[in-house]
């Protein structure tokens, strides 16, 4: 092996391609097999195993179309926070330009005057080429630069909340149709159990009228009692398909038969209302908005006042000119000009536009009063729904077991003629609303969980 490996090599350095070659080639293809196994990585991901609800919330983070207007806002805002800094900066261009008009009279008498001076001789010229160079800098703008600059600054803050909130909101979002989906996934089951066991029913029933132990109006209240379990499964179904493609669109994924795998879970947690109050004050995005509002009107309201206030920029431009187009003697000058501009009187549109800014900073300040009241309310609402899930799984979670244990023994009874086809359907009726309770139960109390954690800001 090492005989052959040292010919090889031997052979591909003398070759065109050499050692280099030999390195292109083998990136081509480490390049080509590590984009075929993230590809093939991505199809089992998203064709080979069931989504959970961590991997529903990475994806919704990445694809969700909102999510991506969100960045898409919060890279114009960082652009035009740039774009308004550039008003530091000095302003400059350049043009030029082509003369021709109607020769002078009398130009050919003033040869040897315009020759000694090539300025005096362009004002004579029936052709001028000319070239200029201008720069405008703003020396002292009455912090009109300034403040757009810190309202600039505050709108890219007040974009990036806005893009927290929306993850937050996508976050509850996902949370919200992913337990719908699992819920309406066991209201599957539910009903088909509750199904089954009505068709055994009627098969038993059908069965005692045979033997004349049961009437045919058993028989009838069964075949009913039927239809209407099997009008609830497909009921049923029915709301699975939609809460499977309420998630599907909320990730955003093309691949419509996605599964997705999930339990409704019952952990205990213990929450503390003024907790929850305080850590929303301190967290809530829109919060911070709010705020950032507060400090935008406050800068809007000096950079209006600042309209009727003097200015100063100062101007200069170079330029170079010739009669005929060539690489020399062209005449060059210059001029620099310093601007005082003093507005005297715009008939008070300035005073108005103050009132109007001080007007809407005072609608802020009533916002965020309002906004705190909701948010108080919102905490409290995810609070005590939490509670009441919590109670109602408690009180539920036996509940099934016994109505269970119940149907069994009517069943049984029933088929020994120790009780009714009335009281087995109402045993098969409990059962059903039980499991249907305890089932919805968990769902409250997840969902409440992550309405809580929406509320006070995470």
């Amino acid at each position: 092996m090492k005989i052959n490996n040292r010919k090889w090599e031997a052979a591909t350095e003398g070759s065109p391609r050499g050692r280099s070659g030999k390195l292109r080639v083998g990136s081509r293809k480490w390049f080509v097999a590590v984009t075929t196994y993230y590809l093939l990585l991505n199809t089992y991901y998203l064709f080979g195993q069931s989504l959970d609800l961590n991997q529903c919330l990475e994806i919704a983070l990445k694809e969700n179309l909102q999510i991506k207007i969100a960045e898409q806002k919060l890279i114009s805002a960082k652009a035009k926070k740039r774009e308004t800094f550039a008003g530091y900066l000095p302003n400059i261009s350049g043009s030029a330009s082509y003369i021709k008009r109607k020769e002078v009279e009398g130009a050919s008498a003033l040869s040897g005057i315009t020759s000694a001076s090539p300025s005096f001789g362009l004002m004579f010229a029936d052709e001028i080429y000319d070239n200029k160079l201008t720069l405008t800098q703003p020396v002292f703008m009455w912090g009109k630069i300034y403040q757009s600059n810190r309202q600039a600054s505050l709108n890219y803050k007040y974009t990036d909340e806005e893009y927290r909130k929306t993850k937050q909101e996508i976050t509850y979002k996902v949370k919200e149709a992913f337990y719908k989906y699992i819920l309406t996934k066991q209201m599957v089951s539910i009903s088909k159990e509750a199904f089954d066991v009505t068709d055994a029913h009627l098969k038993i029933v059908e069965k005692f009228y045979d033997e004349g132990r049961s009437s045919s109006y058993d028989v009838s209240r069964a075949k009913v009692s039927l239809a209407n379990a099997k009008t609830n499964l497909i009921r049923a179904e029915n709301g699975f398909d939609l809460a499977k493609q309420s998630l599907v669109n909320i990730l955003n994924i093309k691949q419509k038969d996605t599964e997705f795998t999930g339990e409704l879970e019952y952990h205990p947690m213990d929450f503390v209302l003024d907790n929850l109050l305080n850590e929303a004050f301190g967290n809530r995005p829109e919060l911070k908005q709010i705020a950032l509002q507060e400090d935008i009107s406050e800068s809007f309201i000096k950079l209006t006042s600042a309209g009727n206030k003097p200015n100063i920029a100062i101007t200069a431009y170079t330029e170079w000119q010739n009669t005929v187009w060539e690489s020399k003697n062209w005449y060059n000058s210059w001029t620099a000009v310093a601007v005082l501009s003093m507005p005297i009187f715009d008939g008070f549109s300035v005073h108005q536009k103050v009132k109007q800014a001080k007007s809407n900073l005072e609608q802020v300040k009533l916002s965020k009063e309002a906004l705190e009241e909701g948010i108080k309310l919102e905490v409290r609402a995810a609070y005590l729904n939490y509670k009441q899930a919590k109670d109602s799984i408690e009180a539920n979670k036996e509940n099934v077991a016994s109505a269970k244990d119940n149907l069994i023994t009517a069943q049984k009874r029933y088929q020994l003629g120790l009780m009714s086809d009335i009281e087995v359907r109402d045993a098969q009726f409990a059962l059903t609303q039980a499991e249907t309770n305890y089932t919805q139960a968990l769902y409250d109390y997840n969902l409440a969980i992550a309405a809580i954690e929406k509320s006070v800001g995470n």
